[in-house]
């Protein structure tokens, strides 16, 4: 079984805008669908289980609109996809968004500090983060700058101030912390609620320094989630689920990363 904590689904203009930058920038031809049903339908061929998507509030006055998209989406494939929701601080009524969302199906928030030119340690996010806690829902973070540059990033010390904040604030750093992966490792014994998602990270298409090698995917095994970034991904979606079983780990680690771990934070809503 596998559960996929990153995916994306946005309203069509918004992926189509999406798709002309990465066309653009990185040179990247995308050709995945991207209606929910089909996106989930290529999950399901993959041997997914359940998926988390979202979304993200790039300016002001989209947030609570892009939200109940997110929602009907879900809704449209029977909550096999569960969404996250998006919130952007500069709309004075983002905390009513926040509740809003949570009351109505999402899990927990992403947050893409380079598209939406916020940072993880706003003290604006706070209010939000107290929120989670009392839905024992989390936090998707992409932290500083798109995971292929390979410039040594600062946000990692945004990271630990908010968790500094909220140490048992359910925080999940995309892309493995790319490129300070191994600066991430050892805040994980201090912080037990920060987990790093797999994005890109085993896709050989990427920087080498995005990976950890088998041996340290073992050691912090508890705290590494699989998420895959489909559709916005420039090769099929079993290409990384195919990397991760070529490194010999063992099972126990396997499942963890693939299942477990994913398992753990979406629980609570499962239940419900």
């Amino acid at each position: 079984m596998v559960i996929d904590v990153h995916t994306h689904l946005h309203p069509p203009k918004l992926f189509a805008a999406i798709r002309k930058w990465f066309r653009d920038n990185p040179g990247w031809q995308l050709d995945h669908p991207t209606e929910p049903s089909a996106v989930a339908e290529t999950l399901r061929e993959n041997g997914v289980e359940r998926f988390v998507f979202s979304s993200y509030a790039h300016r002001t006055g989209m947030a609570r609109e892009l939200n109940a998209w997110l929602i009907e989406a879900a809704r449209s494939i029977d909550f096999y996809g569960l969404p996250l929701f998006t919130v952007h601080l500069d709309d004075p009524d983002y905390l009513e968004d926040a509740t809003i969302a949570l009351a109505s199906g999402c899990i927990g928030l992403k947050i893409h500090e380079d598209v939406q030119a916020l940072l993880v340690n706003d003290q604006r996010f706070y209010p939000v983060y107290s929120l989670l806690r009392e839905h024992d829902a989390f936090v998707l973070a992409h932290i500083g700058p798109i995971p292929w540059k390979n410039v040594p990033e600062k946000g990692i010390a945004r990271v630990k101030a908010v968790l500094r904040k909220y140490p048992d604030l359910k925080f999940l750093v995309a892309h493995m912390g790319a490129p300070d992966t191994r600066s991430y490792l050892p805040l994980l014994p201090e912080f037990p609620g920060l987990h790093l998602d797999t994005t890109m990270a085993f896709s050989k298409v990427t920087a080498d320094y995005l990976a950890l090698n088998a041996d340290e995917l073992e050691a912090h095994s508890s705290r590494i989630v699989y998420g895959s970034d489909y559709p916005t991904v420039p090769y099929p979606y079993g290409r990384e689920l195919a990397q991760f079983r070529r490194m010999n780990l063992t099972s126990s680690t396997l499942e963890a990363i693939l299942q477990d771990n994913a398992v753990r934070l979406i629980a609570p809503f499962l239940a419900s």
